[in-house]
C-alpha cells in the first residue's frame, strides 16, 4: 500500500535531501504505527507536535489502513509540556530535566539558571530513558537515536555545538524566559542553595574572590560556594539580545 508523506521544514536536520520539504511516496509493505513509519524516516517521534492522516489528528499508535496522506507538523516553541496533547495526553506537572552525556555542560548552565537537572557522564541510554520515565523529565540530547526509544515522551534534540548557543536553543524551545531563577541550585549536587553570609565562607574563597564579592550563595550538602562571577556575567551576554528575559 501506498501513502504520501508531508513533513514540514522543520525535520530538515534529520531528513535526507530527496525529503527535506516535499511530499514523497512512501510504500507499505507490512502494518506499521505512525511512529514507527515517522522515525523511519529519522525524526525522533519527541520532535513531533501534531500528526494528520487524511486531515484527521491521530496518536502515536494509529496505523494507516487505506490510502492518504501522512502530514507531520513539527514541534513550534515555545513547547508547553504541561498542558496535555494528543501525542502526550498526561501532561509534565514541572519542569525537570535530564542531560545526557553530550550537553552536560548545557544541563550545569540551566542549572545555574535555577533549573532541576540530572545529569552523568556514566548514564545508558537505557539509564536515561528510564530516569526520564520514572521522574517525568524532559531529555536533553544530541543522540537522535536515544529519542527514538518509547519511554521518552518528553525532550529535545539540542543542534546547537556550544554550550551557550544550547542554552538559548533550549530556553527558545521550552518558554523558560520566565522561570530563570539565578544560584538556587548547586551545579554539582543539584539541590536548593541558601545565602550565605562572606564572613561565613571567606576561607573558602581565593584573594581575589574575597575582595571583588560580597554576595555568596552555598550548597548545604557539599559546602561549594557560588558567586555571581564569570558565568553570571556570560549567561548575561549571551542571552541580553532575548528581551523578555528577566535577568536579577
Amino acid at each position: 500500500m501506498k501513502i504520501f508523506i508531508q513533513l514540514e521544514r522543520q525535520f530538515d536536520f534529520f531528513l535526507t535531501n530527496d525529503k527535506n520539504g516535499n511530499r514523497f511516496e512512501y510504500f507499505l509493505s507490512r502494518k506499521a504505527s505512525v511512529k514507527d513509519i515517522i522515525e523511519s524516516l529519522g525524526v525522533p517521534h519527541t520532535e513531533v507536535g501534531r500528526i494528520d492522516f487524511n486531515d484527521q489528528e491521530v496518536d502515536f499508535s494509529y496505523i494507516p489502513l487505506s490510502q492518504g496522506v501522512l502530514h507531520v507538523h513539527a514541534i513550534h516553541p515555545p513547547f508547553t509540556v504541561l498542558s496535555p496533547s494528543v501525542l502526550r495526553p498526561i501532561p509534565l506537572n514541572s519542569m525537570k530535566f535530564i542531560a545526557d552525556v553530550n550537553v552536560i555542560k548545557l544541563g550545569r548552565l540551566l542549572i545555574l539558571l535555577g533549573f532541576d537537572v540530572n545529569y552523568s557522564s556514566f548514564y545508558s541510554d537505557i539509564e536515561i530513558a528510564d530516569i526520564a520515565e520514572t521522574e517525568y523529565r524532559i531529555v536533553l540530547t544530541r543522540d537522535t537515536d536515544l529519542l527514538k526509544r518509547k519511554k521518552i515522551i518528553f525532550a529535545k534534540r539540542i543542534q546547537a555545538n556550544l554550550p551557550y548557543d544550547q542554552l538559548i536553543e533550549t530556553i527558545i524551545f521550552f518558554g523558560l524566559q520566565n522561570l530563570i531563577s539565578f544560584f538556587s541550585r548547586c551545579t554539582a549536587c543539584n539541590i536548593k542553595l541558601v545565602t550565605t553570609a562572606k564572613k561565613d565562607v571567606i576561607h573558602l574563597l581565593e584573594p581575589k574572590t574575597k575582595r571583588y564579592f560580597n554576595t555568596f550563595f552555598q550548597c548545604p550538602q557539599c559546602k561549594r560556594v557560588f558567586w555571581k562571577g564569570s558565568h553570571y556575567d556570560n549567561i548575561q551576554k549571551k542571552i541580553s539580545s532575548l528581551h523578555s528575559l528577566s535577568l536579577s
